[in-house]
């Protein structure tokens, strides 16, 4: 490995620090700083799109609002240079519905596996791909329970 790869790691490594911490306290104007004005974040579970800080405060502003308790465990990190692949938990109480949601879910208590792949560059994000396990999380809330 060379310095150069070396430095980049660190680098990544302390961004994805300073997300993860920054989530867990819901800091919402770090987790924007830590955007690239141009990132793109991406889900399957999110209806196109996000960019840049705009693009994330309305991503996880959507989750502490509707889960004031959630917390984010990583529990594995790979990183490369100018690339990190973070998998994670989450987990709190559904206290809040949002529009279209319905009420049987609400204060049903989750717990999910998440992986979201980064690239950064200098410090800030530049794209966020991220998934979790919809399945598990709508039978934690009961939707199958009143679909079955």
């Amino acid at each position: 490995m060379s310095c150069t790869d070396f430095k980049n790691n660190y680098e990544v490594k302390d961004t994805v620090d300073k997300l993860f911490q920054a989530l867990n306290n819901h800091d919402i104007v770090l987790i924007t700083k830590l955007f690239a004005d141009s990132a793109r974040l991406e889900s399957p579970n999110w209806e196109g799109s996000k960019i840049g800080p705009i693009g994330a405060k309305e991503v996880y502003l959507r989750y502490f609002n509707s889960t004031p308790d959630l917390k984010f465990t990583i529990t594995q990190l790979t990183i490369g240079p100018n690339t990190a692949v973070v998998e994670y938990k989450t987990e709190g109480t559904l206290q809040y519905a949002e529009q279209g949601t319905p009420d049987y879910m609400v204060g049903k208590k989750y717990i999910i596996k998440n992986i979201t792949r980064l690239n950064l560059q200098s410090g800030k994000i530049l794209e966020s791909n991220s998934y979790f396990d919809q399945v598990s999380f709508l039978k934690q809330v009961g939707f199958f329970d009143k679909h079955s």
